[in-house]
């Protein structure tokens, strides 16, 4: 019997004749073949040995969590804002204006004292 888990169909026979010879190779034949992470592998194989008739040839579909890029980027952020290569381009445009005053008012004094 074939039991499908987001678009993929599976051999519940194999899946269940792994089980017996071990939960670990069950584990990795759902994951190769799903491309599901190691948690939602194994919570399938662990359904599958509780109840073998647990997935009852409809399509399932499980979520699968991808890590927000925004988060990790605003703590990026923070954690490097310590340095003018990693600051906001607002600080680095006052570090750029900042400088150029000072070499304005080092060239006037050098003019003048002359």
């Amino acid at each position: 019997m074939k039991i499908v888990i987001n678009n993929t169909p599976l051999d519940k026979e194999i899946i269940l004749e792994l089980i017996d010879a071990g939960q670990l190779a069950a584990i990795k034949y759902v994951r190769a073949q799903t491309n599901l992470d190691l948690k939602e592998s194994k919570t399938i194989v662990e359904n599958l040995m509780a109840n073998p008739e647990y997935y009852d040839g409809k399509s399932h579909t499980i979520a699968v969590v991808s890590p927000d890029m925004d988060k990790n980027i605003e703590t990026l952020e923070k954690q490097s804002s310590n340095g003018i290569l990693y600051s906001k381009p607002n600080q680095v445009k006052k570090y750029v204006l900042i400088i150029i005053a000072i070499c304005l008012v080092a060239a006037l004094y050098l003019v003048l004292n002359r």
